[in-house]
């Protein structure tokens, strides 16, 4: 097999496509065209790298076929096998009513091409803004406008065509799978509301870290036997022991809790914007995405929560509510971020205003720093250091996109290789202490 480049003539300038000559094959020579440039020199590296690919044996040959072929190939050979039918059933519904009228057409080697990406960037648009200008004709004869798609059902056609992808580069027939680089597109709306969220959570980041007033972890263990027995006890020991924010604490998943592993995934966040509690599948950067060891400590916290619920269940019979999400109501209902901190402030504000009374009645006076609940996962991240953990390890585990930020919460720390997670219960084991009630 040959590489070989051919001109072609346009009314402006030229383009160069790119074949592969396989020989003459039943009396006729076999050439197969690959890909179209504008420009010759990009022509001759493509012209170049497939001809290595032939000599080295690593060379894909895309097949000449449509992408409806390509559909029904897919559905024979890897739904059919694979699926349920229930899942199979919807797949055939999304590739008979838009997959391959929009784009059962395109040659197959066009679709997964580089080019591809426009196309199916332009098909997301055309679901997400333009279904809405085009009728159809329902069973009884009636003309129905048609509606635009959702974000999150456009997600389902974008997996179903980048599973179409997948199949045929794992039977190597494509080199890769270019629907990975598609984009869905926002409204507006959607767009101020990312933009929101984002605004809260970076808010969340740079929130008191550089207050002075520091706290120690004995005084944080004198905030979080307020708390013990309470709904309040998993987020703020969360705060506490792993440094998480607010919303990621109230996104936290049952299912991303691995008790066997001790690890804990980190890869959403609810946050609260306006009236609406959002939850984000991703969160703001790649490093508010991590996973995380459970401290021993957060381990017994959490088995003692696991009871506190079962107990609310007994009591509430029918009246209490499954959840997915961690951080639950005493009725099972998810726990609002809004909630966690305005709950924290009167809880804490209470045990400042008793403290205070006593202290008085004594001729004494009470003195303790104010605290959020920010403040203590400022608090952890301090600590960390202070005991001896790297300075990068812990802004792993806090999340923070930035060394900078997280030295901002430094007050003295000496060089040191240990588990974060140890560190936690090497700190605060010995501190506290609770019973489950």
């Amino acid at each position: 097999m040959k590489v070989s480049i051919r001109t072609n003539k346009l009314k402006k300038g030229n383009s160069y496509t790119v074949f592969v000559d396989y020989g003459i094959i039943n009396g006729n020579r076999k050439r197969e065209p690959l890909e179209t440039f504008s420009k010759k020199t990009d022509a001759e590296k493509y012209k170049s790298k497939v001809q290595a690919e032939i000599d080295s044996n690593t060379f894909i040959s895309i097949p000449n076929i449509s992408f409806s072929d390509a559909i029904d190939q897919w559905m024979e050979n890897y739904v059919a096998n694979n699926c349920e039918p229930n899942t199979a059933s919807g797949y055939k519904l999304i590739n008979e009513k838009y997959l391959k009228p929009c784009l059962g057409h395109i040659p197959f080697k066009v679709i997964s091409s580089i080019k591809g990406i426009d196309i199916i960037n332009d098909y997301y648009k055309y679901l997400r803004f333009d279904l809405c200008n085009e009728f159809e004709i329902t069973k009884c004869g009636n003309k129905k406008q048609k509606k635009n798609l959702s974000y999150s059902t456009i997600e389902h056609h974008k997996a179903q065509i980048s599973g179409i992808f997948t199949y045929f580069m794992n039977s190597k027939k494509i080199q890769r799978n270019i629907c990975l680089n598609t984009v869905i597109p926002k409204t507006e709306e959607e767009k101020m509301k990312d933009t929101i969220i984002d605004n809260i959570e970076e808010f969340e980041d740079e929130e008191l870290y550089k207050d002075e007033d520091f706290i120690t972890p004995q005084q944080a263990i004198q905030v979080l036997n307020l708390f013990m027995n309470t709904c309040m006890m998993v987020p703020v020991c969360l705060a506490t022991f792993m440094s998480l924010r607010r919303s990621e604490i109230a996104g936290i998943l049952k299912n991303k809790i691995d008790e066997d592993n001790m690890k804990l995934t980190i890869n959403a966040s609810r946050v609260r914007c306006g009236k609406q509690t959002i939850y984000k599948k991703r969160n703001k950067n790649k490093t508010s995405t991590r996973n995380l060891y459970i401290p021993k400590i957060m381990l017994k916290i959490l088995e003692a929560d696991k009871q506190r619920q079962q107990k609310n269940k007994e009591i509430l019979g029918e009246k209490y509510i499954e959840s997915k999400f961690l951080c639950v109501m005493d009725d099972g209902k998810p726990i609002r971020v809004d909630y966690i901190s305005v709950k924290f402030k009167q809880v804490f504000d209470k045990f400042i205003i008793e403290q205070t009374k006593i202290a008085k009645q004594k001729g004494e006076e009470f003195r303790f720093p104010y605290v959020t609940l920010h403040k203590l996962r400022h608090l952890n991240i301090s600590s960390l250091l202070a005991n001896g953990a790297y300075l990068t390890d812990v802004r792993d585990s806090a999340g923070h996109s930035d060394i900078e930020t997280t030295m901002h919460y430094t007050h003295n720390y000496t060089e040191g290789k240990k588990e974060i997670a140890d560190k936690i219960d090497e700190i605060y084991t010995p501190l506290l202490n609770f019973k489950i009630s």
